[in-house]
């Protein structure tokens, strides 16, 4: 996972299995974003997503809210399957489309 810029905007392109041990870099890559001088909003792009952990969900949710605060927004890019079934598993389906 890197921070690319592109089309005035900052993206993450995640990986097939974004599982726990990944929830740390993602939540690295997040705060980078948020913390680069910066109006462009954050695009993840989950397409290619397979397997989500509950602790990567949760660090999604968490940095929707801080960029939210920084009145910039975090965006999902065309969720996979798997992507979109991980946050309804967990109630969270509303969330997500907040965030699509």
């Amino acid at each position: 996972m890197e921070l690319k810029e592109g089309s005035g905007r900052l993206e993450i392109e995640l990986p097939v299995a974004i599982d726990l041990p990944m929830s740390g870099e993602l939540r690295d890559i997040l705060l980078d974003a948020l913390a680069r001088d910066s109006s462009a909003d954050v695009v993840v792009k989950a397409g290619a997503v397979e397997r989500l952990s509950t602790a990567c969900v949760q660090v999604i949710l968490v940095a929707a809210d801080g960029f939210k605060a920084a009145a910039r927004r975090l965006e999902v890019e065309n969720p996979s399957s798997a992507f979109s079934d991980a946050f309804e598993r967990l109630g969270l389906a509303p969330d997500l489309q907040k965030l699509i």
